[in-house]
């Protein structure tokens, strides 16, 4: 019998893998690994480097 995992505290999809969030991100529960990543960009990858792609 599996214990039923809550949701992502962001999207709301199931999670597989559990992240926990920053205090700075004002989040509370857990986060899926997209919403993790998309909070990192977010919060510590400087404005002017967000739109560089690889060429």
């Amino acid at each position: 019998m599996t214990k039923k995992e809550a949701p992502c505290a962001i999207c709301g999809q199931e999670v597989s893998f559990k992240y926990k969030p920053m205090p700075e991100w004002n989040v509370s529960g857990i986060i899926c690994g997209k919403c993790y990543s998309e909070k990192l960009v977010e919060h510590y990858i400087a404005q002017d480097r967000r739109d560089i792609t690889k060429k």
